[in-house]
């Protein structure tokens, strides 16, 4: 059966419908701009506005839900959710398509987390027995299986885009950029002020299955933005004009691998305690605005939307930065600098949870060094690159399965410690958006190291892993070495091989060939129209351009002598 689907799906992305739009050796701007940030930041703004802290603040004040069971059903439910993402992996690895491997299921998940999603929110008002049922269901089909597939297909995008380390580094801060910052703004200013006109309580559960019915339906342009401005270069240097040669390696094989290389243990770390502060920083932001920088939502609201413009200014402008820093000084040692930074502005706001104009400079200083974490998925294609090089094979999609694990498993560890929180510490749910409530200390202590505290801890770890992360010093060699080992094996197989950087050339010179058949075509069509002289217009024209070549050479040879 499940051969019979692969050919299947095998045999409906080989329509011409499914070709991507992107047919570059080199990483193109529509790609970059389209596929790695327009349409994760579509995808990210749905996954952050319907499962995140709105879905935990849905449950708490529209439902008034609370309890053990609730607490830790976001931790069982991981459980269900890491089967499924090993699953997935190994769906991932033998997929074999046109399209490469990931990308087909980026497509498909679509139309799943737009479906979930809205399943999510239309919790029946009923007893709290059914309600818990369908909170169960609505939660594990979205996370467990949904947002599995988007994830560990999006989460290769990066690594499988190129080898080239440059155009790898850029897609990836653009990736990190249209995953955490933009979408995160947009949702923490937009949503509270929807929310404060919707309200909470019972009665509002109506506007909020619409407004989040809306939201999740974006996922689907979003999914099909990334699916038609990506390419798997490095998924496509093993299909030759023999087929696809790419080895089934097992997963039992992949976890050898993987647990025997420093840096992707090191990488995968790191990315374990990144997320588990972060789904924790913003899922207590909304309760950090509303009860310990204010008394009541509507208070909140206005503090949330400055928290997030303000204090997470520097993101937005971040990669302008960011990019000639990591050119000059290398991924590794942006980061551990960074870091620091951003320790330093959790502590600032640690210290001063009330005060809103310290708390604001806290967070400003906090995003700066926040910075750095649009390399992390570089660094781990990195890592794939070393394991490739010791092994002679790739785990994608054993890494994907850990790295997709890591990303549901601390959502659901981060809404299970923030419910239990509200739960030991004596949250007041409030019945409207206006009640005035005071919040015990010790709830605010607990919404304030969510917040900064925990991810304060996490930059300093961040850190010092950074210390030892070195692979990036021996990429060249790294490359260098597997080109060759695919050199040889296409000589073994009686093939001519041809480089990234030839396919490259000779691309580019067929581009410049059509081109210019396309301009003379164009030109003798104007001519006859107009009643010109072909052979005159085209005199004038390569006139002017062998013009405007030497004006260029003249400006080059002057740039030489300075």
């Amino acid at each position: 059966m499940e051969k019979k689907s692969r050919g299947m799906l095998a045999r409906t992305f080989e329509k011409k419908i499914f070709n991507s739009r992107v047919t570059s050796a080199n990483t193109q701007k529509s790609e970059m701009w389209l596929g790695y940030f327009a349409g994760p930041c579509l995808v990210y703004m749905v996954y952050y506005a319907i499962a995140g802290s709105y879905l935990t603040q849905f449950y708490t004040d529209v439902l008034g839900l609370s309890g053990v069971f609730l607490t830790m059903m976001p931790i069982f439910s991981k459980i269900f959710d890491a089967f499924t993402n090993v699953v997935m992996g190994r769906i991932i690895d033998k997929t074999r398509t046109k399209q490469g491997k990931a990308r087909p299921w980026v497509l498909i998940s679509g139309v799943c987390m737009a479906v979930t999603g809205i399943l999510l929110y239309t919790v029946p008002r009923s007893s709290y027995a059914v309600q818990i049922f369908w909170i169960i269901l609505s939660y594990n089909l979205f996370f467990a299986f949904a947002f599995t597939i988007y994830n560990m297909s999006h989460s290769l995008m990066v690594p499988l885009s190129t080898r080239n380390t440059k155009q790898r580094d850029g897609l990836a801060m653009l990736n990190s950029m249209g995953m955490n910052m933009l979408p995160g703004l947009l949702v923490t200013i937009i949503l509270p002020i929807m929310i404060r006109a919707f309200g909470v309580g019972e009665d509002s559960q109506g506007t909020w299955i619409m407004m989040m019915s809306i939201i999740s339906i974006l996922a689907l342009p979003g999914t099909i933005l990334e699916y038609y401005f990506t390419k798997e270069r490095v998924t496509e240097e093993n299909i030759s004009e023999a087929g696809d040669t790419r080895k089934d390696v097992s997963m039992a094989k992949q976890l050898k691998a993987c647990l025997s290389d420093p840096y992707w243990l090191i990488i995968m770390g790191f990315t374990l305690v990144y997320n588990i502060f972060n789904i924790l920083s913003t899922n207590s932001m909304l309760y950090y605005c509303n009860w310990v920088l204010a008394d009541s939502v509507n208070g909140g609201t206005g503090l949330q939307v400055l928290v997030n413009a303000i204090g997470q200014a520097p993101l937005g402008l971040g990669i302008i930065v960011l990019w000639p820093l990591v050119k000059k000084f290398g991924k590794r040692r942006i980061m551990m600098f960074g870091f620091g930074i951003g320790a330093v502005g959790s502590l600032i706001v640690l210290l001063n949870p009330g005060n809103f104009g310290i708390v604001l400079g806290g967070l400003f200083i906090k995003s700066i060094g926040a910075l750095p974490t649009y390399v992390m998925t570089a660094q781990l294609a990195e890592s794939l690159d070393h394991i490739e090089w010791k092994n002679g094979f790739r785990a994608d999609g054993f890494s994907a399965s850990v790295y997709a694990i890591i990303i549901t498993v601390t959502a659901g560890i981060g809404q299970s410690i923030i419910l239990g929180g509200i739960s030991a510490f004596g949250y007041i749910s409030p019945a409207s958006t206006a009640e005035v409530i005071t919040q015990p200390d010790a709830i605010k202590t607990f919404f304030s190291w969510c917040f900064v505290g925990i991810p304060m801890i996490g930059y300093v770890i961040g850190s010092l892993l950074m210390l030892i992360f070195d692979v990036e010093d021996k990429m060249p060699q790294i490359i260098a070495d597997i080109t060759a080992r695919h050199k040889a094996e296409a000589e073994a197989r009686g093939e001519v091989y041809i480089s990234p950087e030839e396919k490259a050339e000779i691309e580019q010179k067929e581009l410049e060939i059509k081109a210019e058949e396309k301009r003379i075509e164009e030109l003798k069509e104007k001519c006859a129209k107009k009643g010109l002289n072909f052979e005159e217009e085209e005199r004038k024209y390569q006139e002017k351009l062998a013009a405007k070549k030497a004006k260029e050479e003249a400006k080059a040879a002057k740039r030489k002598k300075k």
